[in-house]
């Protein structure tokens, strides 16, 4: 898919770093190429999937995540496993936030929470993106 989404945590309306164990669990096994001058990571699916992610870690924390040029399937399902982990949330253009709990959506901003969705698979998040 041709865009970016945006993935970030929120602790009462603002943003909150992410554990970078939980972006080295989900997509550390995945990668096949790196750039760390750009922060970026190239992940590979066992599906054939791919995508290119931009994140900056900082120690133990990383403070937002992009996912770029991106296929459905699998690597979806690595977005969806890797916000559970790290408590927080994608913000697709266009398109309402995914929760990955519904506990989250009392720490987004106000402008973001009415329409929220809660995902619990790629395949949720694919279906949100495209019905947008």
């Amino acid at each position: 898919m041709g865009y970016d989404m945006f993935v970030q945590r929120f602790v009462q309306g603002d943003a909150a770093p992410m554990a970078a164990d939980a972006f080295l669990a989900v997509f550390a096994p995945r990668v096949n190429r790196r750039a760390p001058q750009h922060s970026h990571w190239h992940i590979s699916a066992e599906d054939g999937g791919t995508a290119d992610v931009y994140a900056a870690l900082t120690g133990d924390t990383l403070d937002s995540l992009t996912i770029s040029r991106f296929s459905a399937g699998v690597v979806l399902d690595m977005l969806v496993e890797f916000i559970g982990l790290s408590d927080a949330v994608v913000l697709p253009p266009g398109s309402p936030t995914l929760l990955a709990h519904e506990g989250q959506r009392d720490h987004l901003p106000e402008e973001l929470r009415a329409d929220a969705v809660v995902v619990q698979a790629g395949a949720d998040v694919e279906r949100v993106i495209l019905n947008c």
